[in-house]
């Protein structure tokens, strides 16, 4: 080969390295795909459809939630930690599936931390503590004394892993208090359980019971939250009504699968950051009881997930909770 051949190849190779584009430089360049791991109607898809919205707008892309409900949001976690990590397919990321997924299925398919790529925690939401109004209770300490009277006679429930499930076992752990707990797949079949009977006593996101609970058709007793509501400045928190404190605010984040281009995770990252701050989005997340996480960061949010799992592990093991086969 000539040297003047040569030179030629050497400038066309460096200008292809200058002008080529970065990883991120023309990402998204087309729709991205989140999944919800829940079903549609519950708070997970509510939240992660105004994340959806936010993102979209701020990355000028439409964003696609797909629901993949079962399994505590297990189903919908597999599917992202196997997809390819490019950015265009993203998960709501939730307690559920990302810190109490090995608590409560041994044979997890994927790796909590590992599998992950961590881009922010997003919202956080309060939980309600509402009984059947047939109930005759009115607060918490009356609660407590009703079902120490009848252990097993209480029916509690909520979506399998999720929250509003997990809360029941924690009551009953710091109350000295036996119900019969009732797991659901996703939705809103708790709450329509709740309603007609089936149920008496649930923990669950403003966003999911605040119209039934205006309506009269369940009757509000406390916040699981370590703080009032501002939907509901008048509720106790649970210790605030007597009881041993209970934080029970779920959080949503945004993860995607592990091997991301970390110029893709920063650029989804900023863009998250810009919803959060957004007046819109805060008005939003206020009108169903949920509050922005802000200060949030990809390694934060690796860290914080990483420190909760032990906690929850601990917690299977106190409760001896599992899952139906």
């Amino acid at each position: 080969m000539g040297t003047s051949r040569r030179s030629l190849l050497g400038v066309l190779a460096a200008t292809v390295g200058i002008t080529s584009p970065a990883p991120a430089d023309d990402y998204p360049s087309k729709s991205i795909r989140l999944v919800v791991g829940f079903p549609p109607g519950g708070p997970t898809d509510i939240v992660g459809r105004l994340i959806g919205q936010g993102l979209g707008r701020e990355l000028g892309q439409s964003v696609v939630i797909d629901n993949r409900g079962g399994a505590g949001g297990t189903i919908g976690a597999a599917l992202v930690a196997k997809s390819k990590p490019d950015g265009y397919t993203l998960l709501v990321s939730v307690e559920s599936a990302q810190t109490r997924g090995l608590a409560l299925y041994p044979s997890l398919p994927y790796d909590q931390v590992k599998d992950f790529s961590f881009i922010r925690k997003v919202a956080k939401q309060h939980n309600l503590l509402v009984v059947h109004p047939s109930l005759p209770v009115s607060n918490v300490k009356e609660l407590i004394e009703y079902l120490r009277k009848r252990p097993g006679e209480v029916n509690c429930g909520g979506t399998l892993g999720a929250s509003s499930s997990i809360g029941c076992t924690l009551f009953d752990r710091d109350n000295d208090t036996k119900m019969t707990f009732i797991n659901y797949p996703g939705g809103a079949q708790p709450v329509t359980d709740l309603i007609s009977g089936t149920l008496q006593v649930g923990l669950f996101a403003e966003a999911t019971v605040s119209q039934q609970v205006a309506s009269g058709k369940l009757k509000a007793i406390a916040i699981a939250a370590s703080e009032r509501s501002r939907a509901f400045p008048n509720l106790p928190t649970i210790e605030q009504s007597g009881a041993k404190p209970m934080e029970l605010s779920p959080w949503f984040g945004v993860v995607g699968p592990a091997g991301m281009p970390p110029a893709v995770v920063k650029k989804i990252g900023d863009a998250l950051d810009r919803v959060s701050a957004s007046p819109e989005f805060m008005t939003q997340l206020e009108g169903i009881g949920a509050v922005p996480i802000k200060g949030s960061t990809s390694d934060s949010f690796a860290r914080d997930v990483a420190a909760e799992i032990p906690f929850w592990n601990l917690w299977a093991a106190e409760v001896k909770a599992s899952l139906p086969k």
